[in-house]
C-alpha cells in the first residue's frame, strides 16, 4: 500500500507540473494579448493627439495669416 501511494504521489506531481505549465503558458499568451492591445491603444492615442496638434498649428497659422 505504502508503495502505490508512492507511485500516486509521483504521478500527481508529475500531473500538477503539466497542469503549471499549461497555466504559465495561458498567462504568458494572455499578458502578450494585453501587450498588443496597449500597443494598438498608444498608436491611436499618438494619432489622435498628432492630428489635434497639427490642427492647433495651421489653425494658428491661419489667424496670423489672416492678420497680416
Amino acid at each position: 500500500m505504502g508503495v502505490r501511494g508512492c507511485f500516486y504521489r509521483r504521478v500527481r506531481i508529475f500531473w500538477d507540473e503539466k497542469q503549471i505549465d499549461r497555466l504559465e503558458k495561458k498567462v504568458d499568451e494572455g499578458f502578450a494579448e494585453v501587450r498588443r492591445e496597449a500597443h494598438a491603444d498608444f498608436r491611436l492615442l499618438l494619432g489622435v493627439l498628432l492630428s489635434m496638434f497639427i490642427t492647433m498649428i495651421l489653425g494658428f497659422a491661419g489667424i496670423l495669416f489672416q492678420h497680416l
